[in-house]
């Protein structure tokens, strides 16, 4: 499936070039947004790396079946869960980098320095543990007042991740290179959490027989959700809206069953 990379100041305007290169109609482009403009501190330090959207896009006509909406099953048997969503996983890198890829120590040291100096403009007191594998740079941070880099559900320490990631990766010629950054074993928490969550909301459909349908959340909350449900035959779970408003419904699975 061919994909594409656009940027541009807008979400519209970016999908608009992507449509052009794909040579279909705008309502033709499916698409995921990997970058989105950061106002306030973000936006002063960031200021010189360029455009406010970036998205990933390729020819809704050329998704694979998997990602339309599961058809009822013809047969009397146990209804099976739906394959996982396909649109949920993030896109290829361009440089998708060798087997034999080492991290460049220059793609380090950017690490390093671009989230010291943000932290450090923050007013935070911290230290750097830094754990390499393959084409990951994983930072831990650890420091008094780990709860202002968190934010709220996350955002804050998700933000400065996908700044640090744009700007180590800023010269376009080198392998893809992703950075994690966690803070008090946050990452682990949270997602025990959306387990739980997922759960407690599949017992809640079972019991109540309606489609819930959840707060927006960010692709990597969403594929958690999606696996925590994805063995239960009775529970299908699906996208919809746009970035950066989409969010998951979970719903009964069987044909007969009526979703409100």
């Amino acid at each position: 499936m061919l994909k594409v990379e656009k940027s541009a100041k807008n979400l519209d305007e970016a999908i608009e070039l992507a449509a052009q290169e794909l040579g279909v109609s705008k309502d033709e482009v499916a698409y995921e947004v990997t970058r989105q403009g950061s106002k306030g501190l973000m936006k002063f330090i960031l200021g010189s790396l360029g455009s406010e959207v970036e998205i990933v896009a390729w020819r809704k006509a050329d998704e694979e079946p998997a990602e339309k909406p599961a058809k009822p099953a013809k047969t009397p048997k146990a209804d099976k869960a739906p394959a996982p969503e396909k649109l949920e996983k993030p896109a290829k890198a361009k440089n998708e980098p060798d087997e034999d890829f080492v991290i460049p120590k220059s793609a380090v040291d950017d690490a390093k320095y671009f989230v010291s100096e943000l932290l450090t403009k923050i007013g935070l007191t911290f230290d750097l543990h830094i754990k390499l594998e393959r084409n990951v740079i994983n930072i831990d941070i650890s420091g008094e007042k780990m709860g202002l880099l968190i934010g709220k559900r996350g955002d804050t320490i998700d933000a400065v991740q996908m700044l640090t990631v744009l700007y180590v990766n800023r010269n376009k010629n080198m392998p893809y290179v992703k950075v994690n950054l966690d803070t008090e074993n946050y990452r682990s928490k949270r997602e025990a959490t959306l387990v739980r969550l997922a759960h407690g909301l599949e017992r809640n459909v079972l019991k109540e027989k309606k489609a819930i349908t959840l707060e927006p959340m960010t692709a990597n909350e969403r594929r958690i959700i999606h696996s925590a449900l994805q063995n239960n035959p009775k529970i299908k779970t699906y996208s919809i809206g746009e970035e950066p408003n989409r969010r998951i419904v979970v719903a009964l699975n069987k044909p007969d069953e009526t979703q409100e």
